[in-house]
């Protein structure tokens, strides 16, 4: 097999269909809520991190998504994340006791390793997102690099942990073709569990897909949200015009989903938040309102991890009904009643 090779499996327009699994919640949940926290804060794009442009993505001033040379104001606003963002998440999450995932980009903890003890602290799961953030791997980086790049990962995360395991889970986000198979083969490789993967956008429910690393093995997807992330606050575009619009859509989300439980069929809602955006004060009381929303309703707030291993006691890997492997018929052939 060339690890350099991308494997594609066949799109899945099925999935689930309409026999959705019923997950069963721990505690009787309608709904499973799970919060990524992407920590990236000194992993974007920076001059001063040797790059030639500075990461001016999702900011509180709209501009082009990056910056020729550096940009002073750009920085100060990812560094707000690390300096207010981060904490202040820290306090709603250990107020409400929810347990969440933090997604490491590691060379974020190589120039500021001071805020991984108090998210370890805090019981929350770390899962990786790679070594730097950054826009489009299919454009800035090889195959060889990206390789390098994952292992180097693993190397610091278990550095600053004092632990040889881990991580449990992926989220690179803005992968190439190659990023779950390259990770995947470095678990492989190195004998760590991996445990699911967040690199999908395609469903509300986990799924197992075949490993692109091992041919008998599964790999659990559990996917993620565009539509309910923060980001949109600093989008150009289909944006939140102020934080109660975000509040309305998370419990309007939440709502529909605690509908469609009662009709036999639970969902997850899974919130994808960046500390140098939800971390503004107004944001973050929308935030703490949401969650005390959810609570008043019994949602199940979990890490990726917990959510994983729970679908895998539930739904033990079965290659046969993996994704990606049905081919769909095309419309010519499709007997449709009069």
């Amino acid at each position: 097999m060339d690890k350099y090779t991308e494997a594609w499996p066949e799109r899945e327009f099925v999935g689930y269909g309409m026999d959705m699994p019923d997950p069963q919640w721990p505690h009787g949940a309608k709904v499973c809520v799970s919060f990524i926290v992407q920590y990236y804060m000194g992993a974007e794009p920076s001059f001063l991190n040797g790059d030639n442009v500075t990461c001016t993505e999702l900011m509180e001033i709209p501009k082009t998504r990056f910056s020729k040379g550096r940009y002073e104001s750009a920085e100060q606003m990812i560094e707000y994340g690390a300096r207010e963002g981060v904490p202040r998440l820290l306090s709603i999450f250990k107020k409400h006791n929810v347990p969440v995932t933090w997604n490491l980009y590691t060379r974020a903890i190589e120039r500021n390793p001071f805020w991984i003890k108090p998210i370890i602290d805090s019981k929350a799961e770390i899962s990786l997102g790679g070594y730097r953030y950054q826009d489009n791997l299919h454009d800035n980086i090889t195959p060889e690099e990206q390789e390098a790049e994952i292992q180097k990962s693993i190397d610091i995360l278990h550095q600053v942990t004092g632990k040889t395991e881990g991580p449990a889970g992926w989220f690179v986000e803005r992968r190439s073709g190659l990023s779950t198979k390259l990770y995947s083969l470095a678990h492989e490789a190195r004998k760590l569990p991996l445990v699911y993967s967040s690199d999908s956008c395609q469903d509300d429910l986990p799924y197992w897909t075949r490993s692109p690393s091992t041919a008998e093995k599964g790999l659990l997807m559990v996917p993620f949200s565009y539509d309910t992330s923060d980001m949109r606050f600093n989008m150009r575009g289909s944006g939140w015009a102020c934080p109660s619009d975000w509040a309305t859509y998370l419990r309007d989300t939440f709502d529909c989903f605690y509908e469609e439980a009662a009709a036999g069929e639970p969902k997850m809602m899974t919130i994808v938040l960046h500390p140098h955006i939800c971390g503004r004060p107004n944001r973050a009381i929308q935030l703490e309102n949401f969650i005390q929303y959810a609570q008043s309703k019994g949602a199940w707030f979990a890490r990726r991890v917990d959510i994983a291993k729970h679908w895998q006691e539930r739904f033990p890997y079965d290659p046969a009904t993996a994704f990606g492997q049905t081919k769909v018929p095309e419309c010519g052939k499709i007997s449709i009643p009069a």
